[in-house]
């Protein structure tokens, strides 16, 4: 199964947007129930887009910044939930480089994102390839263990323990 789709912002054709989302995409033998729910987020994305011309524009790059530097730590977190099975919030090493892109340090003058930024994302995600290649977690969750964990949450609520 043969697939890219690669998402970018670009100036617009359209007189009435000053840019626009556009996408290039490849795909082959890909299964049309998959490509369903590709639409629905994209159509998701269309829809917050157009909302930002309705936004403060220095407010919506600090926003973009913010989400740029959560897809790293998601990145690096997935990558320790499945190579440790642990979950690390607080990024002690990495703490600058999150900053950093959180700053807009990775956008150019035009407000798109640096080669470098992409490279970052690129390395984090060919890691959490591997990672998931190699994890010792199980494919599914024991479903019961979480059924009991909620039950007891639930309980303890109830009974307002917590």
């Amino acid at each position: 199964m043969y697939q890219v789709c690669r998402l970018y912002t670009d100036r617009s054709v359209n007189p009435e947007f000053e840019t626009e989302i556009y996408m290039d995409v490849e795909l082959t033998h890909y299964p049309l129930r998959d490509y369903k729910n590709i639409w629905n987020e994209m159509n998701n994305i269309v829809k917050d887009y157009d909302k930002i011309g309705k936004r403060n524009k220095k407010k919506d790059d600090n926003h973009l910044n913010k989400h740029a530097m959560h897809l790293v730590r998601l990145f690096m977190m997935a990558i320790d939930i499945l190579g440790k099975g642990e979950i690390h919030t607080y990024r002690e090493k990495e703490h600058e480089l999150l900053l950093s892109i959180r700053r807009g340090d990775y956008r150019k003058e035009d407000g798109t994102f640096r080669e470098e930024f992409y490279d970052i994302v690129n390395e984090y995600e060919k890691e959490l390839e591997r990672a998931a290649a190699q994890t010792d977690l199980p494919d599914e969750p024991d479903e019961k263990r979480v059924q009991d964990y909620v039950m007891s949450v639930n309980e303890k609520v109830v009974r307002d323990e917590i």
